[in-house]
């Protein structure tokens, strides 16, 4: 049987800040010297998919985002995925008090973040930082991720967040 994780605070604002503080926008040379300093190790086939020591199964469990051929992003595990997780269960219980810690951890390091959702599908809170480059903290009762936008990529998500509070959800951008 496969051993489900979550990963200490201390490793996840490791990670995160490994990430977040480098100098974007960042070369795949950069983007791969990254992961592979964290430890990841990379598909055979891609680099930009890596598994960490939270991988069920050897399973990759992250990936890099690319945007016009550059390294837009990085979406990393902060625990083994437990799809058979159900709300309320000792794993959530734990889930979110994981959730609680690195949020709080990020908070002392970056200010406040804005959250969105709840924790009866998808909470997710966001900081962007002074450099452009968003870090995201999403969770449910099964998963917990972090996920880090370029700057590039944060200001075309400043810009549509922009539209739809101008002209609503539905607008149409020709």
């Amino acid at each position: 049987m496969t051993e489900i994780k979550i990963l200490p605070v201390e490793r996840a604002i490791e990670w995160i800040r490994a990430w977040a503080e480098l100098d974007w926008p960042i070369t795949w040379e950069t983007a791969y010297a990254t992961r592979d300093k964290l430890g990841w190790t990379p598909a055979p086939d891609d680099g930009r998919f890596f598994t960490t020591e939270l991988s069920t199964n050897g399973q990759e469990d992250g990936h890099m985002s690319r945007l016009h051929g550059q390294c837009s992003g990085v979406s990393i595990p902060l625990c083994s995925r437990n799809l058979q997780a159900e709300p309320n269960s000792p794993w959530s219980s734990s889930l979110w008090q994981a959730y609680d810690a690195t949020a709080d951890a990020l908070t002392q390091l970056y200010g406040t973040g804005k959250q969105t959702g709840d924790r009866s599908d998808v909470l997710q809170t966001d900081w962007i930082l002074n450099n452009q480059v968003t870090v995201s903290l999403l969770a449910s009762s099964k998963i917990m991720r972090a996920m880090l936008d370029s700057p590039e990529v944060t200001a075309i998500d400043q810009q549509e967040l922009y539209y739809i509070e101008k002209y609503g959800e539905d607008y149409v951008d020709d």
